[in-house]
């Protein structure tokens, strides 16, 4: 005879279905929990970056955020700042549930929905008590209940107007409305009925899918959900593989102020015949420049005609030069592309500054552009690189920079290989483990864009047939590791030598641990201290020192030099 069991127990059996769900049938701890988002927190010590997974954050006090909302209300009144602020929440809550969607993926849409209170809750603004939610997709459905406890956003109203006669959360309230409208692909708006700008001990919050509310809904005006084509689609982890005009190969990638410098002064000098020499590291991407620069040039349908100059022969000065005659031919009508200008032998420098010397009234039939790698000038002062050539190719100089001061370029430069590398290898396109991701974020790149591209391919050819990109499939062993870190094993543990000269696999936690108790123990407990010999500020230091529950340290000891400070490391007076 078989066992009866409850409704709730077998929903909880059942295949998870993305398309209804209520709360009441989630564990209390299920996946994502707060401890599991936080991890998806990063510092960048001393690199002035703080990511969540990898969108970049900043830090601000509340206090300033209440000045700013002050002074948009006295300059533009009650109603246009509500709307604006109403607006920043709506579009960080989109944000929120790509966070969810990209480094968690769960196949339970309720655990994806019950995350967004968590995260809401991790980000300092207020504290979220969900009371209970239900969801259909197919039906359109949605209906929610959710405590807020100390919102900044009312206290900050407060100190500034006193109590209000309506709802002040206005940036909070944005923000579950597009959390989980991005994940249900249907509009859903939350609205405060009770508050603590009004007032009330605690603020209330309801969230219904827009039909639910009648025909007095502003917010879908203001969020741009008026027309359908504007509404999301429901959320589902990303496998499948990029179309063809995703792929991107040949377009240059980023937004970061480094790299949109360049590309300016390269759409500036496109219509123009003058040489051009592209400046920067290995690997920086000087040869997808060079081509970009030749497709918004005068000649776009002409010969890209590309010269390795290390590939010629200093002892057949002859033979080199013949070769290099035919490449400038071939390249008349479009671009003569050198690569490694400072690699070409010093006989054939020579007869290329002839070839290349302007006559006056005739114009070049073809275009010049010419990359170097090392140091140019110090090239030309030692007598290795002619200074009448290198001034004439370097008429028009433009530097790129190297990946390590493009930091936020990182998130769109590794979905780009990602799904590059996915399509070009015939896999499915998987996502990067936290951990991984995590790595990526704070490594240097010393090989810059190319050697982040080998990564990314590595670990799609490397993974797991169903699995996510580990550490393990990007990192070869051989980078050169970020702060505490020495080297990775095979297996992908992070490594590091103890004390009796032994090495040993250690996570990142870890190793951050270990290097912050020994930091405190040199300083005798003194944070500031401590946070002065780690390089980093006394907040930092604390901040990571909760995160990794080491708390109970206190500033009892001295400082350096035998004298006792205050909290903040400061002698005393």
């Amino acid at each position: 005879m078989s066992r009866r069991i409850s409704l709730t127990e077998a929903s909880r059996r059942a295949p998870r279905i993305l398309s209804r769900g209520d709360s009441k049938l989630l564990d209390e701890g299920a996946p994502p929990t707060l401890s599991d988002l936080a991890g998806a927190l990063q510092f960048a010590l001393g690199d002035g970056r703080i990511w969540l997974n990898d969108d970049r954050m900043v830090m601000m006090q509340t206090a300033s955020l209440g000045h700013l909302r002050h002074e948009m209300i006295e300059a533009m009144g009650m109603d246009q700042t509500r709307r604006i602020f109403r607006q920043v929440g709506w579009n960080q809550g989109i944000h929120l549930a790509d966070v969810i969607a990209q480094r968690f993926q769960q196949q339970d849409l309720t655990a994806a929905l019950a995350a967004g209170p968590r995260i809401h809750t991790m980000e300092g603004f207020v504290k979220v008590t969900t009371k209970r939610f239900e969801f259909d997709v197919a039906r359109g459905h949605y209906h929610g209940e959710f405590y807020w406890h100390d919102s900044s956003e009312a206290i900050e109203h407060l100190s500034h107007y006193g109590v209000c006669d309506c709802p002040v959360c206005w940036m909070l309230i944005g923000v579950p409305s597009g959390y989980t409208t991005r994940l249900l692909g249907h509009p859903v708006i939350f609205r405060e009925v009770e508050c603590t700008g009004m007032g009330a001990e605690r603020c209330v919050i309801i969230g219904r899918h827009a039909e639910a509310w009648g025909d007095d809904v502003p917010e879908l005006a203001e969020f741009g959900l008026d027309t359908p084509r504007s509404r999301g689609k429901p959320w589902k982890p990303p496998v499948d593989l990029p179309k063809a005009d995703e792929d991107g190969a040949g377009t240059i990638q980023g937004r970061s102020p480094a790299i949109m410098r360049a590309r300016r002064l390269i759409e500036r000098v496109g219509g123009y015949d003058e040489p051009v020499m592209l400046l920067g590291e290995p690997g920086t991407g000087k040869e997808l420049f060079a081509r970009r620069l030749h497709e918004i040039g005068r000649r776009p349908s002409g010969p890209f005609v590309a010269v390795n100059c290390a590939m010629f022969d200093a002892e057949d000065t002859q033979s080199a030069m013949k070769t290099l005659d035919a490449q400038i031919e071939r390249a008349r009508g479009g671009t003569l592309f050198f690569n490694d200008l400072l690699a070409l032998p010093r006989a054939l420098q020579g007869h290329l500054a002839l070839r290349v010397q302007p006559v006056e009234g005739v114009r070049s039939d073809y275009r010049i552009v010419s990359t170097c790698s090392g140091q140019p000038r110090a090239a030309v002062q030692s007598g290795a690189f002619r200074a009448d050539l290198f001034y004439r190719l370097s008429l028009l100089p433009v530097m790129l920079p190297p990946l390590r001061e493009r930091r936020d370029d990182l998130p769109m430069l590794i979905e780009h290989f990602l799904a590059r590398h996915s399509r070009r290898h015939g896999r499915p396109l998987r996502k990067i483990g936290g951990p991984a991701l995590d790595l990526l974020l704070r490594y240097d790149y010393p090989g810059n864009v190319r050697e982040l591209s080998n990564m990314i391919e590595r670990g799609v050819i490397f993974a797991e047939p169903a699995g996510d990109l580990e550490i393990s499939h990007l990192f070869a062993g051989l980078e050169e590791m970020p702060e505490f870190i020495e080297r990775l094993h095979a297996s992908g543990s992070i490594m590091r030598s103890t004390a009796s000269g032994h090495v040993e696999g250690r996570t990142m936690q870890q190793i951050e641990t270990d290097a912050y108790s020994r930091a405190l123990s040199a300083a005798r407990g003194n944070v500031s201290a401590a946070a002065r010999d780690l390089g980093m500020s006394r907040a930092q230091l604390d901040y990571r020192l909760r995160k990794l529950g080491l708390t109970g340290q206190r500033d009892t000891g001295p400082v350096a030099g035998g004298t006792r400070g205050d909290r903040n490391g400061r002698p005393p007076s």
